[in-house]
């Protein structure tokens, strides 16, 4: 049987002569090897393509970067909020209710996880250090990374996975999601109460965690969210 074949947004950037190129961070690529599958990388392409995009891969993993346009949940924009290119955050969102419509296994990374949740609706903080003054720093500062505790909601998928109760992870965020969206759970909660995972209330795998666990491979608890997107996904087959 061939490799589940994991599907994985990126970026676009624009260098000082106009040439446009997609990137993504390695390390996502090195998680879906090391999870089983095989990483097929979805650059932007125009609406009409989305569905054939889709249709090649058996998972999917939606990565972070920028902001997405707090217009797509009815609020008005940070003065923080920095938005992803125009094409980049028009194909995410496209990939993303797609992915949701088709019930394909999905691991939402950071800002993939806000995406989740403003594809379906609902709303984001924009900014957890000014709306939330009372929170922990989910910044990251610099390279080093930060990192603190959350706690993962006992007889969710997520714990089934990681396992329940507290769980270290690394944070370089400065949104979150709000309300979850009609579908999704929270499954885990930094100590300041800000949502660090959330996950689909049916049958098929959604899964959405704040954190970024392809920088933590090294640990079995966060290697084994990859594991469980292939395994998913190679049941599509």
């Amino acid at each position: 049987m061939s490799l589940p074949r994991i599907g994985l947004n990126c970026d676009v950037s624009v260098d000082d002569a106009g040439a446009t190129a997609v990137r993504l961070g390695g390390r996502y690529v090195e998680a879906v090897v090391r999870g089983g599958g095989l990483p097929v990388i979805l650059p932007p392409v125009p609406a009409g393509l989305v569905g054939q995009a889709l249709a090649g891969v058996d998972g999917l993993v939606l990565v972070g970067g920028r902001d997405y346009d707090p217009a797509l949940y009815g609020r008005p924009a940070h003065p923080a909020t920095r938005l992803l290119s125009g094409p980049r955050m028009a194909f995410d969102v496209a990939l993303a209710r797609a992915a949701l419509a088709a019930r394909v296994p999905t691991l939402g990374i950071c800002g993939g996880a806000q995406l989740l949740n403003v594809a379906l609706g609902a709303p984001l903080v924009q900014d957890i250090a000014s709306e939330l003054p009372q929170a922990l720093r989910h910044t990251r500062e610099g390279h080093d990374e930060t990192f603190h505790p959350v706690e993962v909601a006992d007889g969710t998928r997520l714990a089934a996975i990681v396992g329940a109760g507290e769980l270290e992870v690394n944070s370089s965020h400065h949104q979150a999601i709000d309300r979850p969206a009609e579908g999704l759970r929270v499954a885990a909660r930094a100590p300041d109460g800000v949502v660090e995972a959330a996950e689909g209330t049916g049958q098929a795998f959604l899964l959405a965690v704040q954190w970024h666990p392809e920088r933590l491979l090294e640990r079995a608890e966060h290697a084994a969210l990859f594991g469980a997107l292939v395994e998913a996904a190679g049941g599509r087959q």
